[in-house]
């Protein structure tokens, strides 16, 4: 008799097992759903199922109704006020949320794989919501043939040809344009962006904000002015640096993130400048980090508790009627002022001893 009691002559979980070279539990664990699975992995037993025609036993708790949703990473406050919102929708609507995060993403990571979501509708989940991922023309594509509904919340990029996809935003532009906006009403002339990655959609059009405001206040866009990286604590840091240490530095600088806001509050400690006498920052996102700072953090309020809402509502949507018209969604965002912006004060950014 095969381990998982199955008739002989079927395929079995152990014949999953033994055709991708992982044990009994890791393919388990794979045909569960489990997220301490290396991606790898997944799809290599995903693979060796399709290819042997396993069917994998359901038990009556299969019934249930089930969404995934998908993150690059769960140490950021911007994940975790995602998954708030996502939870709560779920547990409203009686579906279960299975969470799974990215355990490698290289600088060629691609976003969700075919053999994922090939397993994610084998299992019969409703469908996936992939947070801060690469989308393109592919994911449409799976997503019709496997009849798994895909929502994109905040996707990083986006290629044409995505038709089906919902993708959930903030209003980037606008915010970035209001944060810049409320450093020009102070009297700050000479404003720096920490703009994020260039390739990332959202960073890019919270720039674009940037450069709008400047040209509707007459002011000529300064490339010195402008610093690019990740969205890391240290790439905020290394950006406001190089930006202090300019021969005219700035006196307010735009951070397209909380984290990047929270380098820049260091770089300005290492600086001897004082925030927000000398400098004035806005981030963006206002997750909870940005009033445990000190000086809390001015921030641009991206609703990311209702992202994650309207992403589970709209995937159960979806998933109930394939027939829907999925039409983005933008949510409005906030500037909230705090203590980390002040009047722009004229001879206030001498160079300190």
């Amino acid at each position: 008799m095969p381990e998982d009691g199955s008739r002989q002559g079927r395929v079995t979980l152990k014949d999953v097992a033994e055709r991708s070279g992982v044990s009994l539990a890791t393919a388990s664990k794979v045909m569960n759903g489990r997220a301490d699975v290396r991606d790898s992995t997944r799809e290599e037993v995903a693979a060796a199922a399709r290819t042997l025609g396993y069917q994998p036993k359901r038990r009556d708790t299969d019934h249930r109704r089930s969404v995934m949703i998908h993150f690059d990473t769960l140490t950021s406050p911007y994940a975790l006020q995602v998954l708030e919102g996502a939870e709560q929708s779920a547990r409203r609507a009686d579906v279960d949320l299975l969470v799974m995060s990215v355990d490698e993403r290289g600088p060629g990571y691609q976003g969700p794989t075919r053999a994922m979501m090939a397993d994610l509708s084998a299992r019969g989940v409703e469908g996936l919501i992939a947070v801060t991922s690469p989308v393109g023309p592919q994911h449409a594509r799976w997503s019709r043939d496997l009849k798994l509904p895909l929502i994109a919340i905040d996707p990083v990029t986006i290629g044409p040809d995505t038709k089906g996809i919902v993708a959930i935003s903030a209003t980037n532009w606008e915010g970035g344009n209001s944060a810049v906006q409320h450093l020009l009403d102070l009297g700050h002339r000479r404003i720096g962006i920490i703009g994020g990655p260039e390739e990332s959609v959202p960073a890019r059009q919270r720039v674009q904000g940037y450069h709008s405001a400047l040209a509707q206040a007459g002011i000529p866009v300064d490339p010195a002015l402008i610093e690019h990286g990740s969205f890391s604590y240290e790439d905020g840091q290394r950006s406001a640096e190089t930006l202090l240490s300019l021969s005219e530095p700035p006196t307010a600088i735009f951070a397209v993130a909380d984290t990047l806001g929270v380098g820049v509050l260091r770089a300005a400690r290492r600086h001897r400048v004082s925030i927000p006498e000398d400098l004035s920052v806005v981030s963006f996102d206002d997750t909870m980090i940005a009033s445990w700072t000190h000086p809390q953090l001015t921030a641009v309020r991206q609703p990311l508790f209702s992202m994650g809402q309207v992403a589970v509502e709209r995937l159960l949507a979806l998933s109930s009627d394939p027939g829907l018209f999925a039409h983005p969604f933008k949510l409005e965002t906030q500037l909230i002022e705090r203590e980390s912006t002040a009047r722009a004060v004229e001879g206030a950014r001498a160079t300190k001893g």
